[in-house]
């Protein structure tokens, strides 16, 4: 028996088989770059969401080491505040706290001011105050307490002599302050006092003042 010619396609249809073949292995190459292309992504989203530690470089962790931690605010010194009572003639008497270096008046304004009726001629508005006095406003008519003994400032027992009182005593007495004490002692400085009445010759003296201070000093 003959053997059967081997088989062969027409040339038409061999050339059109072989762009099927083509094609396909063109489908085939694309769907596994698209598949690739979807590993990637998947795996870059992964990357992402997991968390990982970051190593800082060197110079940075050096310079991290090497800048200072910011310094913690320094507490407020005691010296640099005075707590005092006001009391008396005052809209909020009580205990208030003020820098170091205020006066008699900065109190009487932290207590809400004086109420009507009180005499604040009767007091040193400028004295500075002293952390833990009481500071009283009193009426009109009513005796003014003296501050407490050894308190800066405080007024003497008695009389001043206005010939030999210090300028921080002078300074004490209702309505005179460091300015008109200095004026007072330049002008017994120039020529002393002979009488009471020569206040009137002190500069900021007038003779409302006059009539407060005139009781409260003397000349020796």
């Amino acid at each position: 028996m003959s053997e059967l010619p081997p088989f062969v396609l027409p040339e038409g249809r061999r050339a059109r088989m072989a762009g099927l073949l083509a094609g396909a292995g063109r489908q085939r190459a694309a769907v596994a770059v698209l598949v690739l292309a979807a590993l990637l992504g998947a795996g870059v989203v992964w990357l992402r969401a997991a968390p990982h530690l970051s190593v800082p470089a060197a110079d940075e962790a050096a310079g991290a080491a090497a800048e200072p931690l910011p310094r913690a605010l320094p507490e407020e010194r005691a010296g640099d505040r005075v707590a005092v009572h006001v009391a008396g003639r005052v809209r909020r008497p009580g205990l208030v706290r003020l820098a170091a270096g205020s006066r008699v008046l900065d109190a009487v304004r932290a207590a809400g001011g004086a109420t009507p009726g009180a005499d604040l001629d009767a007091v040193n508005l400028a004295r500075k105050l002293v952390d833990g006095e009481q500071v009283r406003i009193p009426a009109r008519g009513q005796a003014v307490a003296a501050p407490p003994a050894g308190v800066p400032g405080a007024q003497a027992a008695g009389p001043l002599d206005l010939n030999t009182a210090t300028a921080e005593q002078l300074d004490t007495l209702p309505g005179v302050g460091e300015v008109t004490a200095g004026r007072i002692v330049a002008y017994r400085s120039a020529h002393p006092f002979t009488s009471v009445d020569e206040l009137l010759e002190v500069p900021g003296i007038g003779q409302r003042r006059f009539e407060q201070l005139k009781d409260l000093v003397t000349v020796g």
